[in-house]
């Protein structure tokens, strides 16, 4: 039941679109404005929620293109093999997050929505501490959106 109610957090309220036009704060990490577009695309495309995007890319690579770590590059911290079954470029950022973010949706769709299985598949290296981070990131984001509804700022 936990993991059903993280799941309906990541997605529905995250999928009532518009998003904000700018990039929600996570920590002190800056995200740019051309990589939030490209993670709104994303989520438009898979039907997930940009703040699990942005929060993945967050932990994986704190918002680093060039990011690499093993076989696993950019933003998403794709492994070569999985860029290649997806038809991307790891290093392109914007195919990275395309890439990223189909993996995230098929492993949403083949888990049931629940998210700590979907965190430990894509990192196969996966602590309790990466999912709190995780998870913390996408909470400070779904924040901002909360309270920028609240506060009228543009949305897109």
């Amino acid at each position: 039941m936990k993991t059903l109610i993280i799941f309906l957090l990541l997605t529905v309220p995250a999928l009532a679109q518009p998003w904000p036009s700018t990039p929600p704060p996570i920590g002190h990490l800056f995200l740019k404005q051309e990589y939030w577009n490209y993670i709104k695309e994303a989520a438009r495309k898979y039907q997930i929620s940009p703040y699990l995007i942005q929060a993945v890319c967050a932990i994986e690579s704190r918002y680093d293109k060039d990011a690499k770590s093993g076989r696993c590059f950019g933003l998403m911290q794709l492994h070569r093999d999985t860029a290649k079954k997806y038809g991307v470029d790891a290093h392109d950022p914007r195919e990275n997050i395309m890439g990223g973010a189909a993996v995230l949706a098929h492993l949403l769709q083949k888990y049931n929505g629940n998210v700590r299985r979907v965190l430990r598949t894509y990192n196969a290296s996966c602590t309790a501490a990466y999912e709190r981070e995780v998870i913390r990131a996408y909470n400070q984001a779904q924040r901002f959106e909360t309270s920028s509804l609240v506060a009228g700022k543009s949305k897109n």
